[in-house]
């Protein structure tokens, strides 16, 4: 609902000036966010950064959850119930420029991080990766998932972690069982196997589910091995449609399970209740999480409330969500006053009403950063996600002959999506936990079916090895250089 932003009884001429720049710095941001697809693209074309990154899914996420946020509520006033401010102008200001000193200093350090890339490409394998050999892999990676999310319902302490452990596991899994369709589209056996773990992986995620970002990241596990193993080498120009179409598909999927979702902790949540309430969703509910999507949750929103909130209250907590995901895995029995997440508390003390217990707000990137004091939290959180970004992506674009590092690496893209909204401790955790529970269990699948090849890297590293045709690698590292040719250096070893 449209907010009135200015005090009536400020003069006439401070109302004009406060609503012209509110105007302003909302068109601003709508240009942000056409600026940032166009680095996206840039890049890609000029073979700086995949185009289908993790880097490019947190920008994606800023985007949708930042700055074309921001420019709903500035532009036409709609914020979240609670986070609703008299002037948006100072606010509004501050969120422009927080944001875009941010995303500038990522983008710089994403590209100057040397150190990163030499880290990541210090050990590189080449494995044995025949279609029926990951198909195996996939399939049993996919079971352990199953297992997982199951295995530890009810146990204290344990139940916590397990379900993303889980998701990682099950993201992996299709995306090897992916990749082998990849290499044999016409093969009906392993078409069939992919439609099937792709339908039990996501009835897994179905059960107990509230968030979307799991259901978000498996099928986007399959657009990413497809990637990787195919796509990554057609021109921008022709994976751009391709992308979009995968994308606006999933968006769909996305919108109709959030259509169905019921708030509250006494909902029945059985994969039997969400497939009636999928069957039941009302044409109203589908219309507004169109404009929830649109509006990226108000996040933008929240994350000027926020501001102006610690400005007037200075209840700042230094380098809060940092210390939310250090603390994250300890038991609340253990430490009944360990933090809290940001998004919890900020309704609470908003004076947000008639909601239900697990109601929780997206304060926002920006958000956060204000709240865990903007000059000490801005640098800190910058270089920890661009060097967290760089790392995955040079050890996924430099792993071709690898599938397995490949799939680890993409089996938390919802969380990675959805961290700019926040939270931001709670996200960056889970996909922590989604890596490495893709990673430990991958091993035990890649040490039965996906053998490392000895012979092959003995021979690249002797120099022998020459079938680098079909290997060709985006060079990630910051020191290469654009040829006359326009393209970059490909062998990064």
């Amino acid at each position: 609902m449209p907010i009135d932003r200015h005090d009536a009884h400020e003069p006439v001429f401070v109302r004009s000036w406060n609503q012209t720049l509110t105007t302003i710095l909302g068109i601003y941001l709508v240009l942000f966010s056409i600026a940032l697809i166009v680095i996206m693209r840039v890049d890609a074309a000029r073979e700086r950064c995949p185009l289908l990154s993790t880097r490019n899914f947190f920008l994606v996420g800023i985007i949708l959850f930042q700055s074309s946020s921001g420019a709903v509520t500035l532009l036409m006033g709609e914020t979240e119930r609670g986070a609703e401010l008299e002037d948006y102008t100072l606010p509004g200001l501050v969120f422009c420029t927080i944001l875009t000193v941010f995303v500038a200093l990522f983008l710089w350090l994403y590209r100057s991080l040397g150190v990163v890339d030499r880290l990541a490409l210090a050990r590189t394998r080449i494995r044995t990766c025949s279609p029926s050999r990951l198909v195996w892999a996939g399939i049993l990676v996919t079971l352990i998932g199953i297992t997982l999310r199951f295995a530890g319902m009810g146990i204290p302490y344990v139940a916590v972690l397990l379900p993303q452990l889980s998701a990682g596991c099950l993201c992996a899994g299709i995306a090897l069982v992916a990749t082998a369709w990849a290499r044999s589209v016409f093969n009906l056996a392993i078409a069939s196997i992919l439609a099937v773990t792709l339908v039990a992986s996501s009835a897994t995620l179905l059960v107990g589910a509230f968030g979307r970002r799991e259901i978000i990241g498996l099928f986007f596990s399959i657009v990413w091995a497809l990637y990787f193993e195919k796509w990554r080498y057609m021109p921008v120009s022709r994976l751009f449609p391709r992308l979009t179409f995968a994308v606006a598909g999933l968006s769909l999927a996305v919108l109709v399970f959030s259509a169905s979702r019921v708030g509250g902790q006494n909902v029945d949540r059985s994969l039997g209740q969400q497939v009636e309430r999928l069957l039941q969703i009302e044409w109203e509910n589908v219309q507004g999480r169109f404009f929830d999507a649109v509006s990226g949750q108000f996040a933008g929103g929240i994350s000027m409330y926020l501001y102006d909130a610690r400005l007037k209250d200075s209840a700042y907590d230094p380098l809060h969500s940092l210390a939310y995901f250090v603390t994250l895995p300890i038991p609340r029995d253990f430490w009944p006053g360990k933090y809290e997440g940001l998004g919890f508390t900020a309704p609470d003390v908003a004076g947000v009403t008639r909601v239900a217990d697990e109601f929780s707000w997206g304060p926002g990137l920006v958000g956060h950063l204000c709240n865990d004091i903007v000059f000490l939290s801005l640098p800190i959180y910058t270089i920890i996600l661009a060097a967290a970004f760089k790392y995955m992506d040079v050890r996924a674009a430099s792993s071709i002959r690898d599938p397995m590092t490949v799939a680890v690496f993409g089996s938390a893209l919802g969380q990675g999506l959805g961290m700019p909204r926040g939270e931001i401790g709670l996200f960056a955790f889970n996909l922590l936990a989604a890596i490495v529970g893709a990673w430990l269990f991958s091993r035990i699948a890649a040490r039965m079916f996906l053998p490392v090849d000895r012979e092959a890297e003995f021979e690249e590293a002797s120099g022998e090895y020459d079938d680098l045709e079909g290997d060709a690698e985006y060079e990630l590292s910051s020191e290469a250089e654009p040829d006359a040719s326009g393209e970059q250096l490909r062998h990064m070893r």
